[in-house]
């Protein structure tokens, strides 16, 4: 269901790949160590959906948004990164 150049996105430097299926990927971003879900659909409006949860201990990920491509799912996750780094402030 992923393409390469999606699955080339999930399996970068800036992830570490915790576990990989068909339809979605789990990875931890190494800047955080927040973990996610990126899930592809095939029969949604928005056909990427994006868990979130803050640790790998946590049991439950939470719907944290949704995305039309997985390129603009990985974008929203290096910014929720930076809005973690930053202190939790709008970047300037």
């Amino acid at each position: 269901m992923f393409t390469a150049k999606e699955r080339a996105l999930l399996i970068s430097p800036y992830f570490r790949l915790i576990r990989q299926t068909d339809d979605f990927f789990e990875i931890q971003s190494r800047c955080t160590k927040h973990c996610w879900i990126v899930q592809k659909l095939s029969y949604d409006r928005y056909p990427v959906r994006i868990y979130h949860k803050h640790t790998k201990g946590t049991a439950y990920y939470h719907k944290h948004s949704h995305a039309n491509t997985v390129s603009s799912a990985v974008r929203q996750i290096k910014s929720h990164d930076a809005w973690q780094l930053n202190g939790r402030r709008a970047m300037a």
